[in-house]
């Protein structure tokens, strides 16, 4: 199962301003109270006024790249959303702000992301529930959780929103 990550939004979700190639984005990922998940894309100048519909599992800055020109060029940059994503899910302090379900979510998140970077040989299993970034040469160690349905079909309708448009 692919987790496709949509690109940086059109415009700020702060402002509503249009984002342009070049323009310094905070992304964010939350919690919502209905337990799915959502990516909240604003312009680094609108950080600080950003308020989370939730709480945010983690949070990453990037540069808006051109729009894709094929359907390779997508993939490619719905992966980099990807592995964008799980880098920050590590990086994100766990000091208490994403307890309970929120903490949940953000492992299986780690969980699912881990498994397609691994597929995709971004990652590089180093023993049990470990991996090596292959181009950072970061370790990590990644929550295990047993592979049934209902974990595929509720980590799929948590990640709902994520997804690019169709």
């Amino acid at each position: 199962m692919d987790i496709a990550i949509r690109p940086v939004a059109a415009t700020c979700a702060v402002s509503g301003r249009p984002l342009a190639p070049g323009d310094r984005v905070w992304s964010v990922l939350a919690r919502r109270p209905d337990g799915m998940l959502e990516r909240i894309d604003v312009h680094a100048d609108h950080q600080a006024a950003l308020i989370a519909p939730g709480p945010v599992l983690c949070r990453w800055s990037q540069r808006v790249r051109a729009p894709a020109e094929s359907a390779a060029a997508a993939r490619r940059a719905a992966l980099q959303s990807a592995e964008e994503v799980f880098l920050s899910l590590f990086d994100e302090p766990e000091n208490g702000a994403a307890q309970g379900p929120a903490a949940e979510a953000r492992d299986r998140l780690k969980f699912f992301l881990a498994l397609q970077l691994e597929r995709k040989r971004l990652l590089k299993p180093i023993g049990p529930r470990r991996y090596r970034h292959a181009p950072t040469g970061r370790e990590f160690t990644v929550p295990d959780f047993p592979i049934t349905p209902e974990l595929v079909a509720a980590f799929r309708a948590e990640i709902g929103r994520l997804a690019p448009p169709a």
